[in-house]
């Protein structure tokens, strides 16, 4: 079968940075492996809708990956000038939205089916039962829109237990080296999936995506990927982002392993992952940074203890502050991702965000709004408290562009939209001051502007626009 695996990231501006759809790469190689012919098509860099009708024209399965409520829109856009120019294919949404809103999905793009969940499995078989002539709208994982406008939803298959046994990307397919020359600073990696923590911001739409609990891939077989990546790009030496929600669920027995191993193939990587501060140790950062771990981004969230219980968080600020001391200890980079403007903050919460960041002498500061996005309690709450200022715009879900634009789509009662932008300048700022007067961070940045330019001009220019927003300080 002729499958076109199709990323419709077209004419869409990347807040949180550019970054290759690793799992669609993943389906990629499942297919390839069963001998189906694959193509990769991605929106993009593409200026114009049709560019790349030809790669679409003849497939017999068009798939769209919808990886999150802000790129519904672009998904279904795509769809629909894909089918206009192919009619015969089936066509297959699948990704994290459609695993938590499989209906709207369906109907928002005019897809055939919607394949729920991880879809390695799944699409291998839809693809082999389409192939066989049979009726791929009775198999697992699959939900559809029935003749008379009926929305069906088969159960689910269980999920896969051994990470081991999923091929690598089919990086091949990517052109990486216009995404490197379009902002991409690192290769994406995933080593595993699910989450076991009860986050408001998160639940239960991760739980919907890989199941509940956690699964884990050994050190062996993500150093085999990494060593494939490396003979890919003739790269002894490469820089990459694994994308787990928490990577130091691992064990520091695990990054030994990873350690050594990457050590015997002669690959040495720089490194940076996302983390919270109750899953790290002294001895798992020390082994973490042996292995190239530069940087380790912490879901800090806030400083008020009251604030982290709204948001079910699990965790401490005295805990954020023994992560930061041995992050600093071993040189590893520490960032801080806080969420302010929660609909119970106060003027007082934030401050005690503030006085925490003081504390921990963060590397780098993200601060991001609290964003009610569907699918996850927080939504629920604020659609029933009546906090929830906007549900209509789709762009509102995405809290990097949020960030950047400075704008919410929940209601503050204690506070006002100024207030809330007010703390965000005062913490960039501090984060500007930070950065001019760390002596790491100045040497870090010196090394960058001689091996990557292009990300150390991006730096310097996150830390004027810092200064942008008044004057630096450590107020």
């Amino acid at each position: 079968m002729r499958v076109a695996l199709v990323y419709p990231r077209f004419q869409w501006t990347e807040y949180n940075g550019l970054a290759e759809p690793v799992g669609q790469l993943i389906l990629a190689s499942v297919l390839r492996d069963a001998g189906h012919d694959v193509r990769y098509v991605d929106y993009s860099f593409c200026r114009e809708i049709d560019e790349l009708d030809h790669m679409v024209r003849d497939a017999d399965v068009v798939g769209v990956a919808v990886s999150a409520a802000a790129k519904l829109g672009r998904a279904a856009m795509v769809t629909k000038h894909i089918r206009a120019v192919n009619p015969g294919a089936l066509y297959i949404e699948g990704g994290a939205y459609p695993s938590i809103f499989p209906e709207n999905t369906l109907r928002e793009t005019g897809a055939d089916i919607v394949i729920e969940g991880e879809a390695e499995e799944a699409l291998l078989e839809v693809v082999g039962t389409l192939a066989a002539g049979g009726d791929v709208r009775c198999l697992r994982n699959v939900s559809f829109i029935s003749p008379d406008g009926v929305f069906v939803q088969n159960p689910r298959r269980p999920v896969i237990h051994d990470l081991d046994s999923i091929p690598f990307p089919a990086r091949d397919l990517v052109d990486y080296d216009t995404y490197f020359a379009n902002g991409l600073a690192e290769y994406g990696m995933v080593t595993t999936r699910g989450c076991p923590f009860r986050c408001t911001y998160c639940k239960p739409s991760t739980d919907l995506i890989f199941g509940g609990g956690i699964r884990r891939r050994s050190a062996g077989d993500v150093v085999a990927e990494i060593i494939e990546l490396s003979e890919l790009r003739g790269q002894k030496h490469l820089r990459i982002f694994f994308k787990d929600d928490t990577i130091t669920m691992h064990p520091a027995a695990w990054f030994e392993q990873f350690r050594d191993g990457l050590r015997d193939a002669g690959v040495t990587l720089k490194w940076h992952c996302n983390s919270r501060v109750d899953t790290v140790t002294r001895d798992k950062v020390r082994v973490m940074a042996e292995s190239g771990c530069h940087c380790i981004s912490f879901g800090i969230e806030s400083g008020s203890p009251k604030i982290l219980e709204f948001y079910d968080k699990g965790t401490t600020p005295e805990q954020a502050v023994k992560a930061f001391r041995w992050c600093h200890e071993f040189r590893v980079e520490a960032t801080a991702n806080l969420m302010i403007g929660f609909p119970m903050e106060t003027d007082e919460d934030i401050a005690m965000t503030y006085r925490l960041l003081k504390r921990l002498r963060p590397d780098d500061i993200i601060v991001y709004f609290s964003t009610a996005i569907p699918g996850r309690h927080i939504h629920t709450w604020a659609r029933e408290n009546g906090y929830l200022a906007n549900d209509t715009n789709p762009e509102l879900l995405d809290p990097a562009r949020n960030r950047a634009n400075e704008i919410m789509n929940m209601r503050l009662p204690y506070m006002t939209m100024d207030g809330v932008v007010g703390w965000k300048h005062r913490i960039e700022r501090y984060r500007s001051w930070r950065k001019m007067t760390s002596f790491r961070n100045i040497q870090n940045w010196a090394q960058d502007l001689i091996a990557n330019p292009g990300l150390a001009v991006h730096k310097a220019a996150m830390v004027v626009r810092g200064l942008a927003s008044g004057k630096a300080t450590q107020d």
